[in-house]
């Protein structure tokens, strides 16, 4: 638009420039939003496995209304530690969470499932003074399947 608006010797108006480079960004933007989970993901060692994601919505994205963009996902990295304890079956395996929004990053979470129990301890390693959260799980839980069976 400006090589226009030269090229016509500053008759066209100066707001189309605006306008236009506006368009552009919210067209990278967009591009990026919808392009960043394969991206990311094909990042991703051949052995790991997605098990979760997360779609959201944004009042500054209104294509996200239409069609929203993952924005955050979770991934088991496809190592894991089993040992038998008083006959019970325990797996410690973690957990990495991708985000996006508003800056990227990653969270880990370390899990401690009782295979026998059918029960689940998450334990935060930014907060290890903070109590882990006992779940109970059953046996639709995918990492119940694909750790205990």
């Amino acid at each position: 638009m400006f090589f226009l608006r030269k090229l016509s010797r500053n008759r066209l108006p100066k707001w189309p420039i605006s306008v236009s480079a506006a368009a552009a960004m919210f067209g990278y933007l967009a591009y990026y939003d919808y392009t960043w989970f394969e991206f990311k993901s094909g990042l991703m060692p051949s052995d790991t496995v997605i098990v979760a994601t997360q779609n959201n919505r944004s009042f500054l994205k209104p294509w996200s209304y239409i069609k929203p963009a993952t924005n955050v996902f979770t991934v088991f990295d496809g190592r894991s530690k089993t040992t038998v304890q008083d006959g019970e079956t325990l797996v410690e395996y973690y957990l990495y969470t991708f985000y996006k929004d508003p800056v990227e990053g990653v969270k880990t979470r370390s899990y401690l499932m009782n295979c026998t129990r059918m029960e689940r301890a998450s334990f935060d390693k930014e907060k290890p003074e903070q109590m882990p959260r006992i779940e109970k799980i059953g046996h639709s839980d995918l990492m119940y399947q694909t750790l205990c069976l």
